[in-house]
């Protein structure tokens, strides 16, 4: 090398040098500038990526100055610098082309308590710092503080969760290897911890660790009697732990998790296990407890007036909750009551402080359904997906595609994670199947039950399909057979069939619509290996061959549970509308045509009985009656409310959801939540009025009958009336 050439070359990276000095400093007073007021911190990284790129064309500038200063430009010059910054912008584009570069905080209004338009500042969701929160390990052998391995993380999300700055998550893995994987998915750094008690002293150690290997870097021990507290100290120790500093724009208020959740630990203990009704009922003001009951209800369809009255508790002790739960209390009380105009609207605002909420997600998801809004469902979850890539959303996603035929999205939007966590390629076994590529998905499968042959119950659904696709291949025409609509027996619940595209789609009322796959001749199933997996069968009448139902299986890790559905024809849905709109008269003939074209069908005579009955009653002998068999009957309990009769059974094994009570007969009543249920009034030869339940029991041949339901060592059945 020439002395000039080197000398070229030592000027060139002097200049450089000084380049990457200067931009260096430029990033960090960009960066500054950006957090002081509240902008995309995205501007960072593509400045950097810009500094960075131009560094080719820099450098031949650089090398070249003299020449190039005196505008003589070479055609290798006129080529590569131009098509560096060409690549350079294109690169950009693909990088941060969908990424938010305005403010990271926004305004919302919303009416406060007391009718007011009020504006907080919160911290977009995109920008939130997201917090995973795994199981904390218990160090000691106390079986009374076991239930705090999951109950510490659930916990602290709903503490941390009040803080719209974080978006936290608990997640519930217990081994690190496992922890790693799901975190390292997503976020940055997870939280876990260590736990004992001592005496009356509760010691809980929180780690925030890296995600990509566990490494703690930063820990805190917290000791003392008050649990509670405790965890309103760990809360504080992971907000300035994870980077959130609070500001004058960005503050919150940070209830104390005794004044928001609630200050009883048994009832603590009962909410975090799931049993809502416990935690309640140790608790009468137990809001959060309230909400999250009647979230359950709705979903499972419970029961109308069960779902009401509990949300209506919530609705009393609202005030005990942040303003995000409060909000959530109004959208469940509007579904509660059918008002689904107000709960979509309150849905969708809330949804713009909240993009990624599981719980105003699924109500969303759950009108798509009620409309049959296929795009609008795939749309949703895309963008869902596209704001907060998580296993949920990931997976909400996956059935969203199945539902809309895009079985290669479903596909390619696994395989980036699959490196991750290897167990992701089993939820494949759906789209593969509807692609076609029926000996792949079988192998897939029977790779799973190598790797999980402890889960055989989950298996039954997949064993089915497989052994159907043998010999056979399923056609549109195949899927006609399953369309319509059917009513659960033992509760409110419902769900519909209808063709989208090449598949059936089943939509559960208030849950999400779902696809399924050829099962037999007459047989359906669906659902993940990770999960629950589901069966359905057709039932037919065997004199003319009508679908009058079907046999639904849920496949859950050892236990299966199975139901009959009624299948509701066009004369039943008829019927159905004149009895909800009150006509008597006109649905009197209606249900008499329905039990002639639907003789299986062992609950419409009773409906009609009912319609017969109060025909030519008036309200006050209604009210007489009704009057005559109210009071309490051991665990029974039946009054009359607004001219109306109720029951509900509560004992300390069985509780269940408050109906209201149809009279048939002078003495017998229907129940039109349970439709497979009857009550009837005796006198007992010990001179007392008793109370007993008729049972719709289904023979073997789908023959039925009405039969007293029979005592035995865990349910009683026939009760006196208190004194």
């Amino acid at each position: 090398m020439s002395p000039e050439v080197k000398k070229k070359w030592i000027n060139t990276f002097k200049f450089f040098a000084a380049y990457l000095v200067a931009a260096w400093t430029f990033l960090q007073f960009v960066d500054w500038i950006l957090n002081r007021y509240n902008i995309s911190p995205h501007w960072v990284d593509i400045l950097l990526w810009f500094f960075i790129g131009i560094s080719p064309s820099l450098l031949i500038y650089l090398f070249h100055q003299e020449r190039l200063s005196k505008r003589i430009v070479k055609l290798r010059e006129k080529i590569l610098i131009p098509l560096n910054f060409v690549i350079l912008f294109i690169g950009l584009y693909f990088g941060f082309g969908n990424t938010d570069l305005g403010a990271t905080t926004k305004e919302i209004n919303y009416t406060d308590g007391e009718g007011k338009t009020q504006t907080k500042t919160i911290t977009k969701e995109e920008f939130r710092i997201g917090i995973p929160i795994f199981n904390f390990t218990q160090i000691d052998n106390d079986s009374t503080t076991t239930w705090l391995q999951w109950g510490i993380g659930q916990l602290l999300e709903e503490d941390l969760s009040q803080n719209k700055n974080l978006s936290p998550d608990y997640l519930g893995e217990a081994n690190t290897s496992d922890k790693i994987r799901t975190a390292s998915l997503f976020y940055d750094l997870y939280i876990d911890g260590e736990f004992k008690k001592v005496d009356d002293t509760f010691e809980i150690t929180a780690h925030v660790r890296k995600a990509t290997n566990g490494k703690s870097i930063n820990d805190q021990t917290f000791k003392g009697p008050d649990l509670l507290r405790i965890l309103d100290d760990i809360s504080v120790f992971i907000t300035s732990s994870v980077g959130f500093v609070e500001s004058n724009k960005l503050n919150y208020i940070d209830l104390p998790i005794s004044e928001y959740v609630s200050n009883s630990l048994p009832a603590i203990k009962a909410y975090v296990s799931s049993d809502y009704r416990k935690a309640f009922e140790l608790d009468e003001t137990f809001a959060l407890a309230y909400l999250e009951e009647a979230k359950k209800s709705t979903v499972f369809n419970r029961g109308k007036l069960e779902t009401q009255d509990i949300i209506d508790k919530a609705f009393v002790h609202k005030s005990k909750l942040p303003l995000q739960k409060q909000l959530e209390v109004y959208i469940q009380q509007s579904l509660a009551y059918d008002r689904y105009d107000d709960a979509e609207a309150q849905v969708k605002l809330q949804l713009e402080v909240d993009p990624s909420n599981e719980f105003y997600n699924n109500i969303l998801f759950s009108i798509y359904g009620e409309t049959k809004n296929e795009d609008a469902y795939l749309e949703t979850s895309e963008a869902l997906f596209d704001s907060d890539p998580s296993n949920e959303s990931g997976l909400g996603l996956g059935v969203a595609s199945l539902v809309n035929g895009n079985d290669d999205e479903f596909i390619n939007a696994l395989e980036p994670f699959e490196l991750i966590n290897p167990s992701l390629k089993y939820l494949k076994l759906e789209p593969l199947i509807f692609k076609g590529e029926i000996k792949k998905a079988e192998a897939l499968f029977e790779e799973y039950k190598l790797a999980q042959p402890k889960n055989t119950n989950r298996f039954r659904a997949y064993d089915s399909i497989f052994k159907y696709y043998k010999n056979n291949t399923p056609k549109i025409e195949d899927l006609n057979k399953f369309v319509g609509k059917y009513r659960s027996g033992i509760n409110e619940q419902s769900l519909e069939f209808w063709i989208n595209k090449d598949r059936l789609i089943q939509y559960v009322k208030n849950q999400r619509m779902r696809t399924l796959v050829p099962a037999g001749p007459e047989a359906m199933a669906f659902g993940f290996l990770t999960d629950d997996t589901f069966y359905v069968e057709l039932i037919r009448n065997e004199e003319n061959g009508k679908v009058i139902g079907i046999y639904a299986y849920q496949f859950f890790w050892r236990a299966t549970d199975k139901r009959i559905f009624w299948k509701l024809d066009d004369d039943i849905l008829a019927a159905n509308k004149a009895f909800e709109m009150n006509k008597i008269d006109e649905a009197i003939p209606l249900y008499e045509t329905a039990i002639t074209n639907n003789p299986k069908h062992g609950y419409l005579p009773n409906i009609l009985s009912h319609l017969k009955y109060i025909q030519n009653k008036d309200k006050d002998s209604l009210l007489m009656q009704h009057q005559k068999f109210a009071g309490s009957y051991g665990p029974r309990n039946f009054w009359v409310e607004d001219g109306k009769f109720y029951y509900k059974r509560k004992s300390e094994d069985t509780e269940l959801s408050k109906v209201e009570l149809l009279p048939i007969s002078n003495n017998r009543y229907m129940d039109l939540t349970r439709l497979g249920t009857m009550m009837a009034f005796e006198m007992d030869p010990s001179g007392k009025m008793a109370s007993n339940s008729y049972s719709f029991i289904i023979g073997d041949d789908f023959e039925f009958e009405w039969k007293v339901s029979d005592n035995n060592e865990e349910v009683t059945n026939y009760f006196l009336k208190d004194d």
